[in-house]
């Protein structure tokens, strides 16, 4: 809302500014620099706040202290779209490139995950489907814990194979 009042006043200054061709004039309108330096207190003010939410949101999902703001905003936008999100896989865990979700009887994805797949297209599912639903940071957590019990059984399961083998 804050912001909202900001981009409502500054689009008002460019209106005024569009239907004054003469620089010298325009820029020198009564109190313009006093609305200005307003405008930008008002935006320094919610850059604070911003910056306050984004960091709650990395103390509660550390991996997000890897990307960058916008990339950070995006994810957190578009949470409760888990398609969305797994454009960012790739900055928050290493080597895993898209999940694979459950497809209902129409053939849609569901927001249940089952599996992941590496940046090389390996593909391995998952040892026990979860839901990617509620908040993004509570989900990317259940991700993460999923595939590392997954690697986890993988890694197992390969060390006895080997000590079975000749």
């Amino acid at each position: 809302a804050r912001f909202d009042g900001i981009d409502t006043d500054f689009k008002e200054l460019m209106k005024v500014a569009a239907t004054l061709p003469n620089v010298v004039e325009c820029c020198g309108q009564d109190n313009l620099y006093d609305k200005l330096e307003d405008i930008q207190k008002r935006l320094s003010l919610c850059e604070k706040a911003l910056a306050e939410y984004l960091d709650t949101k990395r103390i509660a999902f550390p991996r997000f202290y890897f990307i960058s703001g916008p990339d950070l905003l995006d994810i957190l936008s578009k949470g409760n779209q888990p398609l969305e999100v797994c454009r960012h896989l790739a900055k928050l865990f290493d080597n895993m490139s898209k999940l694979e979700f459950k497809k209902d009887d129409n053939g849609v994805e569901t927001k249940e995950a089952i599996g992941m797949y590496s940046n090389e297209k390996e593909y391995k599912e998952f040892t026990d489907s979860f839901m990617c639903d509620g908040q993004v940071e509570g989900w990317l957590m259940r991700v993460m814990q999923n595939m590392q019990a997954t690697i986890r059984a993988a890694l197992n399961e390969g060390t006895l194979a080997y000590e079975e083998k000749p």
